[in-house]
């Protein structure tokens, strides 16, 4: 799938749930609407159903649900059926729902990505010379389970052989199309302060072999090339990109490269981990588990309180002017281009940032700004409150007005992040 295919795709998943989600609650407090349309501009294809006018508009970048009497027109509706004809109690639920099907709509994804499509596996990333794992791991192993236990993350790990140490640990790997059950004898490292096996876990691994350098780069300068190979550095030996950056981290500075039939020594550039970080490196395909759905529902809540939990965090650093807002928010270009980010990740990727932006679409739709949700549970809040409603003429003109001011908003969201993306 083309990125457009997929943000368009996106824009109308998330607004076409959430003007469902006004669309159901309308009818549920006896609220007519007039048209509940799919895209913008002149229409391909409407239909009647009832006293609702259904249509496919030639713009898929969203849509929209019309309520009677909101905009002054009631169609074929009675004053009792129309927007304001309704109780503030009804227009509240109306405006509530658009948000709540956004976040259900995440809920959704989530558990849809985890269920359908698992979790990556951790590989063997890296091995510490003359510690145990050494002889009996290799970078690329799949780590099915620990001690009989199903491994799923990193943190599941040191437990587990804290847990047997000073016993070994039986690791089950997957190498190549081969299952392996190993014994680790664990040694106490006086640095950690516990039993370690010497062996680094991480569900996306690089080998250290470069696929791209790009020109005009200290990487580039010190003479490295595209198909590079690094086998040892300091004199010992690489196994994979993790290694070298530990290597480099420790002040190591010379390694030996195979190029084709040649074996080179080359130094690294003094600020060698920013250097190394500019080459593209051959990175092993992610391998993925299947996992229940009880699970994938528990890992789908955390995932969506995580992102409402981050997106809270962000509009509070707003408010308090600790973010600029030019860093913060985005338009259309500035998902695309996480989208895009996100196809190359793989699909289970794409889903959960799909599930990110409708928490981002929900909470931004609850400010109190005109034209948003959160301006119509206010008014809506405020009756309640006060027993007393705001003219319609007056609360149609102030929406009216954020509409406008919002567009042009988005207008220049838009231009900065094609200054961004081209500039």
């Amino acid at each position: 799938m083309s990125t457009f295919a997929l943000f368009v795709a996106t824009i109308l998943l998330l607004v076409g749930f959430h003007e469902l989600g006004h669309f159901l609650a309308a009818k549920l407090v006896r609220i007519g609407v007039i048209e509940f349309a799919i895209g913008f501009g002149p229409p391909l294809r409407t239909w009647m159903r009832g006293k609702t006018r259904y249509s496919l508009r030639i713009f898929p970048l969203g849509g929209y649900v019309r309520l009677a009497g909101e905009g002054g027109d009631s169609g074929d509706f009675p004053p009792e059926e129309t927007y304001y004809g309704r109780p503030a109690w009804a227009r509240l639920i109306v405006a509530l729902l658009g948000p709540a099907f956004n976040l259900l709509l995440a809920l959704v994804l989530a558990f849809a990505a985890f269920w359908s499509l698992g979790l990556p596996r951790l590989r063997v990333a890296g091995l510490v010379p003359e510690k145990p794992a050494e002889k009996a791991l290799k970078v690329g192993d799949v780590v099915l389970a620990v001690n009989e236990v199903p491994i799923w993350s990193t943190d599941e790990i040191a437990p587990l052989i804290q847990a047997r140490a000073p016993e070994p640990v039986r690791f089950r790997i997957q190498r190549d199309s081969e299952l392996l059950d190993v014994l680790i004898h664990p040694v106490f490292s006086p640095e950690d302060g516990r039993y370690i096996v010497g062996a680094y876990f991480l569900p996306q691994v690089a080998l250290a072999e470069l696929v791209e350098v790009p020109p005009l780069t200290p990487l580039s300068a010190a003479g490295f090339r595209r198909g590079d190979r690094i086998v040892a550095a300091c004199d010992r030996p690489v196994r994979s990109y993790l290694e070298l950056l530990v290597a480099a981290d420790q002040g190591c500075r010379q390694v030996r490269v195979q190029r084709g039939e040649e074996l080179l020594v080359l130094n690294l550039p003094e600020a060698a981990i920013p250097a190394l970080e500019t080459g593209k490196w051959r990175a092993l395909p992610l391998v993925y588990g299947r996992i229940g759905p009880g699970r994938s529902l528990s890992l789908a809540g955390q995932q969506v309180g995580q992102a409402l939990s981050w997106v809270a965090a962000v509009l509070q650093a707003l408010v308090a002017r600790r973010i600029p807002a030019g860093e913060a928010v985005s338009g259309p270009v500035g998902i695309a281009a996480v989208l895009a980010e996100g196809l190359a990740a793989g699909p289970l990727v794409v889903l959960l940032l799909i599930a990110v932006i409708s928490v981002n679409l929900a909470l931004f739709n609850l400010l109190p700004i005109p034209a948003l949700d959160g301006s119509r549970l206010l008014f809506a809040l405020f009756e309640v409150v006060t027993r007393r409603r705001v003219p319609p003429r007056v609360e149609t003109f102030v929406h009216t007005l954020g509409f406008v001011l919002l567009l042009g908003l988005l207008l220049l969201i838009t231009a900065r992040d094609l200054l961004r993306l081209f500039g």
